[in-house]
Formats: C-alpha cells, structure tokens, sequence
C-alpha cells in the first residue's frame, strides 16, 4: 500500500509540473507573439477592441508588453502560493497551477486576436 500511494504522489506532482512549464511556455509564445507579429516600436497600435465599437484604445505599441508581463506576474504569485500550500493542500496547488495556465490561455488569445487587428 505504501507503494501505491508513492506511486500516486509522484504522478500528481508530475501534473502540477507539467501545469507550471506549460504556463511558462504559453508566456513565453505570448511575448513572442507580439515581438514578432505585432513589431511594436513606438508607433500607435490598437491595444483595446471591442465588438460593438471597434478599437477604443489606442496607444503606444510598447504598452502591449503589458499583457505578458501581467501574466508572468501571476504566474510568480501563484507559484509561491503553489509552494507555500503543497505540503498542506494538494489540491489547491493543483488548482493554482491550472489557474494560471487558464489565465495564460486567455492572455495569450487576446494577444492573437490584437495581433490581427494590427
């Protein structure tokens, strides 16, 4: 029984690493997008858009960095609180990682969806 339950440990703290490198690589593929696609220098780019206006924001390109360094930011907060509650919770260090690889999801879409307005 002893080694089930090892067994089973090990495989769940390999989830919760695969959840953090996948986080970090969709932030990575986010700051790329928008180094590469999008080329922001200092020229005005559309940085909001909505669906009954249109684009209302626009700004400076160098603003959209904004998107990725907010996620990095989270990502950091949640990976501390992910090492402060492993021991005590699994399950919501499991779900800070899966937090923040939604949150790079949905970052990494708005990011895609700027990208082909610009």
């Amino acid at each position: 029984m002893s080694n089930n339950w090892l067994k089973n440990r090990l495989i769940l703290f390999a989830k919760i690493d695969f959840l953090w490198l996948s986080g970090l690589v969709l932030n990575i593929i986010t700051f790329l997008i928008i180094f590469y696609k999008i080329n922001p220098g200092g020229r005005p780019l559309a940085l909001h858009y909505d669906v009954l206006v249109g684009v209302d924001w626009y700004g400076k390109g160098r603003n959209l960095y904004l998107i990725p360094f907010a996620g990095l930011a989270v990502l950091i907060i949640n990976f501390i609180l992910y090492r402060s509650l492993k021991n005590i919770a699994s399950f919501l260090a499991f779900l800070s990682g899966f937090v923040s690889v939604g949150i790079q999801l949905v970052l990494l879409l708005a990011v895609i969806l700027l990208s082909r307005i610009n």
